[in-house]
């Protein structure tokens, strides 16, 4: 790609980092949400809305559960794919173009399933391992879906190479991570809030399966995007910091 050499040790910027990635959702918002709403709040309301009903009427309704959280398996990695080519086009000062970042995100969706189960288990693991060690392989990996999307790496290699390019970094790459957990808690209380004054003060201790599912839906929906552009805008930052990549040099790859 003829990209310029970078300083190895070079770090990334959280505030450039988050700049990029909220000046981006400010610039796009609203088409990005309604995506996040159709790909992710909506698996996300009938898991919530299933499992509240089943709760409320004592029908476990177990098959109708599972099969939401496999549809949002599949929803989820595809909007993920979706939003980081989109933010890569819009820093590279270009159209977004969703509808050409959703046949991208498509033709490589059985890599991202299989991507997001692959993290899904090994940071899992590391959780189980008192806790530390999970969240730092998260950071460790967390531009692997970015790698996968403009690099085409296999799903061993987008690991290492999210790991390579994180190398050194990860306590910004952690506070980051931080950042965007305090954002999405933040967004869950909210929706929260509005879940409770739609219900009533006199709210049952189960609340109306539709409001739940409502919140469940508006919440993931926010939280993923956020994340999902937050991460992508992390990986141009990388890219840029360590090895002297410029944006329309990324985005030109496979455009």
């Amino acid at each position: 790609m003829g990209v310029a050499s970078a300083p190895p040790d070079a770090k990334a910027d959280v505030g450039s980092v988050l700049g990029r990635g909220f000046g981006t959702l400010g610039a796009n918002f609203l088409p990005f949400l309604a995506i996040s709403l159709v790909l992710v709040g909506g698996p996300a309301f009938a898991t919530q809305y299933w499992v509240s009903s089943s709760i409320e009427l004592a029908d476990p309704g177990f098959s109708r559960v599972w099969g939401s959280l496999l549809i949002s398996l599949v929803t989820s990695a595809l909007l993920q794919g979706m939003l980081v080519r989109s933010t890569i086009l819009h820093l590279s000062g270009r159209d977004p173009a969703p509808g050409a970042s959703a046949l991208l995100a498509l033709r490589l969706l059985p890599a991202l399933i299989g991507l997001s189960l692959l993290l899904a288990l090994v940071v899992g693991i590391g959780l189980v391992l008192l806790i530390v060690p999970g969240v730092m392989i998260y950071c460790a990996t967390a531009v692997a879906v970015p790698a996968l999307i403009e690099e085409r790496c296999g799903l061993y290699e987008s690991v290492e190479r999210s790991r390579a390019l994180t190398r050194g970094t990860r306590w910004q790459v952690f506070g980051l991570v931080a950042i965007c957990w305090i954002v999405a808690a933040v967004i869950q209380g909210m929706v929260g809030l509005f879940r409770t004054a739609l219900s009533g003060l006199a709210e049952p201790v189960m609340p109306d399966p539709a409001i739940a599912g409502i919140a469940e839906g508006v919440s993931a929906s926010l939280s993923t995007m956020i994340i999902a552009v937050v991460t992508a805008a992390l990986y141009v930052e990388l890219r840029e910091v360590r090895e002297g990549a410029t944006v329309n040099e990324l985005a030109d790859v496979f455009a």
